[in-house]
C-alpha cells in the first residue's frame, strides 16, 4: 500500500483530504505544524507528502527545503493560496514536484497524487549502495558518468551518487541525447509528463540540482550546458 503523509493545520481540509485518499486505498499519517511533518516524512519515509504552505513553527517551503537537503527525494505536492505565485515559484524551486491552489476540488487533488505516483514509480532516493551483480544491465557512458538503467544507478568517476527519480530521468534524457539541444518543453514532458502545467523554470531547478549531486568538480556537470531561450545540451566530449 502505497504511503502519503498530508501535513496541514485546518483540520477540516486534512479531514476531508485524509478521507478520500483513504477510499482511494492509501496508507495516510497527518501532522498539523511544520515541525511535527518533517520530523513523520524523515520517520516514516512516505510515498509522496501533501504539503501546506502555510503552516505553524515552520513553513511549508522551509519544511519542502529541509526535506530535499537531507536527500529525501519522494514527490511533493504543494497547498497554495490562490495569490500565493512567489511560493509557487519558491517551491518548484526547491524541488517540488506540483502545485494546488486553494480552494480545490478532491476530484483534482486526487487525479494530482495519482499521476505524480505513476511519475515516480520507483519512490524514494535512488539506491546508494552497490547492486547485485546481474547480466547485462542495460549501461549508458558519457564521459566519467556511468547510468545503470535497469538498476538505477548512477555511479560518476566510479563512485555511487544518490539522486532522485526526477534528477535521474533528466540525466538519462541528457546522456540518450548527448551532443543534441533539448528543449526545456521536450524536458518537461519527457522527466514531468504530459500533464505537467508548471512552468519552465522547474527544468532550471532540476538541472542546478543534478549538478551539485552528481559534484561540481565531475566532467558530466561541466559538460551540461544551458542553451539560452531553449534548453540544455551535454557536451559528449567535455568541455
Amino acid at each position: 500500500m502505497l504511503r502519503i503523509a498530508v501535513i496541514e493545520d485546518s483540520t477540516e481540509v486534512v479531514a476531508l483530504v485524509r478521507d478520500e485518499l483513504l477510499q482511494l486505498a492509501y496508507e495516510v499519517r497527518t501532522a498539523a505544524d511544520g515541525e511535527q511533518g518533517l520530523a513523520l516524512c524523515l520517520a516514516w519515509q512516505p510515498d509522496l507528502v501533501v504539503l501546506d504552505v502555510m503552516l505553524p513553527a515552520l513553513n511549508g517551503i522551509e519544511v519542502l527545503r529541509r526535506l530535499r537537503a537531507a536527500g529525501f527525494a519522494a514527490p511533493i505536492l504543494l497547498l497554495t493560496a490562490r495569490d500565493g505565485e512567489a511560493d509557487r515559484v519558491a517551491g518548484l524551486e526547491l524541488g517540488a514536484d506540483d502545485y494546488v491552489v486553494k480552494p480545490f476540488s478532491l476530484r483534482e487533488l486526487s487525479a494530482r497524487v495519482a499521476a505524480l505516483l505513476r511519475r515516480h514509480a520507483a519512490p524514494g532516493r535512488i539506491a546508494a549502495a552497490p547492486p547485485a551483480v546481474a547480466a547485462n544491465p542495460a549501461m549508458l557512458r558519457v564521459l566519467d558518468c556511468e547510468l545503470d538503467l535497469e538498476r538505477q544507478l548512477v555511479r560518476v568517476d566510479g563512485k555511487l551518487r544518490t539522486l532522485s527519480t526526477r534528477e535521474f530521468a533528466l540525466l538519462r534524457c541528457l546522456m540518450q541525447g548527448s551532443g543534441r539541444v533539448l528543449t526545456r518543453e521536450w524536458l518537461l514532458e519527457q522527466v514531468w509528463g504530459r500533464e505537467y502545467d508548471g512552468e519552465d523554470r522547474s527544468v532550471d531547478a532540476c538541472v542546478m540540482r543534478l549538478r551539485e549531486h552528481l559534484g561540481r568538480d565531475s566532467a558530466v556537470a561541466h559538460a551540461i550546458e544551458a542553451v539560452r531561450g531553449v534548453g540544455y545540451r551535454l557536451h559528449p566530449q567535455g568541455r
